[in-house]
């Protein structure tokens, strides 16, 4: 069965293509378009969907939509219509973005033929639920998703046990976590639904807890959640300014931060207090749905664009309700294609599903064979090597000092990049943070870089229960302290690291670089970070690549097996 998602909504759309139940391709439209964020329709992700696997939109047997007009829907279906045979129909249920894009002149969607194809819409949270659950290896577990807000809910709060999913309780809109943060994210000079990680890295400067009180003016527990203070907001309003912040916001934080106004403690001790409320709110929500749910499961999956906080997933471990956690690549909006195209496929179809593994790797997207590497780098008279054993030449450049942008085999569905897109510099050398920071990714300083570090020293290294595995970037834990000094490139100012755990059967060519560069120095650890310009997509093309290598600080491009150097 082949079956196709589109998710043109809310701040970044993709694609994603399951056959016979496996997830078979994926990316985000902003890859193509090259457009940071991009909520067009993803036409064009789409169309490589199925051009990469040979197939036509006629072929599929399904369309699925990651967000449901018909809010009502029981659990059992999710379809709106068993058959759409007017595209007037579409249009009259689909969400009022949607229908925006899909007016416009000369749109490629109006040419896409349906035929007979079945359209369905499922959910948002449920999308966003399924994305973890039927990705996880448990065959029973409780599932929380939290995000700005979905069709109405901000909060979801369930289980799953086999194929099937039941939602217990939700939180609905304009009471919002994600929001929330948000809103302060804006307060600080960031662009909500979208530099929330910025807030996050800021959080660790803050020294006390001089603003907790009055952020805690913002919200209240309940027993069934949470409730914000709509007084301090303006999100919810229609017809509010720019800002997510009131003004009564304003009377009792203070001036907000402008864009390019510097930082200071102000703004860092604001960060602080916002991140471990963030995490009160996130732990009593947590509670509520052990108490709510029938299986008295050991396993939680955490999913929604909240999912995306790596400093409290790191804090899942030790909560007291769950001794099992999963957290999957993309939690936030840009997976929810991949969950209602599995939600369609298990829960509404009702296909078995096989749970003796969890997915642990995210290479979905476009791959570049070395012949077509060196088409490119001929018509553009490029100089370059093409050397044997790269991962030996890579280890022993960055160990001399080089910056070096990696470029191999099929790009990473997400916002992180684990090895195939990726930016790779020497921890040891404290100043790489400050070179990669200004000089390459031409962002803030304060923020951190990923320790890539194979899998059988992690916990020699870090903080971290046994046989942890954080394939995805998504968790932070502790460095141990005789390590901060040795890799203090990727060593935050609070002394812990958002981990990537390196796996040779998971991917081999980084696992080998990393090892190699262990063998020369003694460290198996290497600063990754995503491979792009700051407000640009991660590359995914030889030809997105080339151009960033030539418009940044990096030394040495490595396309493949090919090398440049500047």
């Amino acid at each position: 069965m082949k079956i196709l998602s589109v998710y043109p909504y809310t701040h970044i759309s993709s694609s994603a293509l399951l056959i016979n139940g496996k997830i078979i391709s994926a990316a985000a439209e902003e890859r193509f378009n090259r457009e940071k964020m991009s909520i067009k329709f993803p036409i064009k992700s789409a169309n490589w969907c199925l051009e990469k696997n040979n197939l036509t939109w006629k072929d599929l047997d399904a369309i699925v939509v990651p967000w449901n007009p018909q809010i009502n829907i029981s659990n059992s279906s999710s379809r709106w219509t068993s058959n759409i045979s007017w595209r007037g129909e579409m249009l009259s249920v689909v969400p009022a973005i949607l229908m925006r894009e899909m007016q416009l002149p000369n749109n490629e969607f109006m040419k896409i033929q349906w035929g007979e194809n079945n359209l369905y819409f499922v959910n948002h949270h449920l999308a966003h639920a399924a994305f973890g659950f039927y990705q996880s290896n448990f065959n029973s577990s409780d599932i929380l998703t939290i995000d700005g807000h979905g069709e109405k809910e901000t909060c979801f709060l369930g289980y799953g046990v086999k194929n099937k999913i039941t939602q217990i309780a939700s939180i609905n809109y304009p009471h919002s976590l994600g929001l929330f943060y948000g809103t302060i994210t804006d307060f600080l000079g960031f662009k909500p639904d979208s530099d929330e990680w910025k807030v996050m890295a800021m959080a660790s400067y803050a020294k006390g807890t001089s603003f907790d009180k009055k952020i805690k003016k913002l919200y209240r527990l309940t027993k069934n959640g949470f409730e914000l203070d709509l007084r301090y907001f303006n999100y919810y309003k229609f017809d509010r300014e720019k800002y997510f912040f009131s003004e009564k916001f304003i009377s009792e934080f203070g001036k907000p931060r402008k864009k390019n106004d510097k930082y200071n403690k102000f703004y860092f001790e604001i960060a602080g207090a916002l991140q471990r409320n963030f995490e009160i709110i996130a732990k009593h929500l947590i509670k509520i749905l052990k108490s709510k749910s029938p299986l008295n499961s050991k396993n939680i999956v955490l999913s929604g664009g909240a999912a995306m906080n790596s400093v409290f997933n790191g804090k899942l471990d030790y909560i007291k309700n769950y001794k099992n956690s999963y957290i999957g690549h993309a939690p936030d909006d840009s997976g929810v294609s991949i969950g209602s195209a599995l939600y369609l496929y298990h829960h509404v179809l009702n296909k078995k599903r096989i749970t003796n593994k969890e997915i642990e790797t995210n290479y979905l997207g476009p791959n570049y064979s070395n012949q077509y590497i060196l088409k490119i780098l001929n018509n553009n008279k490029l100089k370059y090597k093409k050397i044997s054993n790269v991962e030996k030449l890579i280890a022993r450049e960055i160990k001399s000092g080089k910056i070096i942008g990696h470029f191999y085999g099929a790009m990473e569905f997400g916002h992180r990049a684990l090895g195939n897109r990726s930016i790779l510099a020497d921890p040891r050398l404290k100043n790489n943070k400050d070179r990669v920071n200004k000089l390459i990714k031409f962002r803030e300083n304060f923020r951190p870089f990923a320790p890539a570090t194979l899998n059988k020293f992690v916990n020699d290294i870090f903080n971290i229960p046994t046989n942890r595995k954080v394939n995805f970037m998504e968790r932070v834990y502790p460095i141990k302290k005789k390590w901060r000094k040795k890799i203090p490139a990727v060593t935050h100012v609070d002394g812990s690291g958002r981990i990537q755990t390196v796996f040779k059967e998971n991917n081999l060519r980084f696992y080998k670089i990393i090892n190699e560069f262990y063998n020369i120095t003694g460290v198996p650890v290497l600063l990754n970070t995503s491979f792009n310009l700051n407000g640009e997509p991660v590359v995914m093309t030889p030809e997105d690549a080339l151009r960033t290598f030539y418009s940044c600080g990096l030394d040495i491009l490595v396309l493949n097996d090919y090398v440049i150097y500047k």
